[in-house]
């Protein structure tokens, strides 16, 4: 068993290292959305962790309720943030949980903001996934936030993952790395707030 976490720990850093920097900007610029006494809800995945290293830092009093085993752990750090592991299946590829147990505890909540890491995100197909019980947790948090925003490095705009989430109208705001306008412009026209973060490129002539 404890090679199986060590396993998952493993994979799930060389994940992490995956487009590092853009995650790192996207994390930063969505710290700014935070609000003191804000209830937060997360999903799990490394632009996520990100994020969560962010937060750790600072004294701003949040409420977070993630699916990220690993995220979970990095908030408790900080007694500022109140953070809530949903319950279910944990998933030892992702260090996270899912599944109906998950949901019933979810449903529970009420929340000022649902911050999502998506499989893919496209004007087709909204928010994706590439499996069903991810899909279905990512669904419940955009219903049960006041505001809907979700991360995504360039590589997954315009990807169309295998299980629908929610639909592009169920996302007020798009927080990426793509300097793309010709993308961009597409998610603007459908009504989304698109925040874009220039990656800095270190040692630039």
């Amino acid at each position: 068993m404890a090679q199986s976490v060590k396993g998952a720990d493993q994979a799930f850093a060389l994940r992490a290292e995956i487009d590092a920097p853009a995650k790192r900007a996207i994390a930063l610029v969505t710290m700014k959305m935070l609000l003191p006494n804000q209830t937060v809800l997360m999903n799990d995945g490394t632009t996520i962790f990100a994020l969560a290293l962010e937060m750790v830092p600072t004294d701003r009093p949040l409420t977070v309720v993630t699916a990220g085993v690993n995220i979970a752990t990095c908030l408790s750090e900080r007694t500022s943030i109140t953070a809530y592991l949903l319950g279910g299946r944990v998933w030892h590829l992702s260090l996270s949980t899912s599944g109906g147990f998950a949901e019933k505890m979810l449903q529970q909540f009420n929340a000022d903001m649902a911050i999502i890491s998506v499989d893919g995100i496209s004007i087709a197909e909204g928010v994706t996934f590439s499996y069903e019980a991810d899909a279905g947790l990512a669904r419940l948090m955009a219903k049960k936030a006041a505001r809907t925003v979700v991360l995504a490095t360039t590589r997954k705009l315009q990807n169309v993952d295998r299980i629908t989430a929610c639909p592009l109208s169920s996302i007020q705001t798009l927080i990426t790395d793509c300097v793309d306008r010709a993308i961009l412009n597409h998610f603007s026209a459908e009504g989304v707030e698109v925040i874009s973060v220039p990656i800095k490129i270190e040692n630039e002539i």
